[in-house]
């Protein structure tokens, strides 16, 4: 991916800071913003990935809300995508979405 990404991690960002971005050397490919989340404490099994969900839907949303991309407006990049992962042990749920 180096040699299509510049990539970095935990810098800030509008209102916080992400925790990995991958800006694309060309401004025709997508942009990439991923924000990851682990489920702590003992969960039940059948609640794993209601959970992992709701969890990586709300890691979505940070990214939204703490407006991550604006590096990547600024430097001109028209599309991104934002994916927000979930970890709990082995599983893992990933929400995304293409701006």
């Amino acid at each position: 991916m180096n040699n299509h990404y510049r990539i970095t991690s935990n810098r800030e960002a509008g209102d916080g800071r992400y925790d990995i971005q991958m800006m694309p050397l060309n401004k025709k490919m997508p942009g990439i913003l991923i924000e990851l989340k682990v489920l702590r404490g003992t969960v039940a099994p059948e609640n794993v990935t209601e959970k992992l969900t709701a969890l990586s839907e709300m890691a979505l949303q940070q990214i939204d809300e703490k407006n991550y991309a604006f590096e990547m407006q600024d430097e001109g990049i028209t599309q991104k995508m934002k994916l927000g992962i979930a970890f709990y042990k082995k599983q893992a749920e990933i929400a995304y979405r293409l701006d």
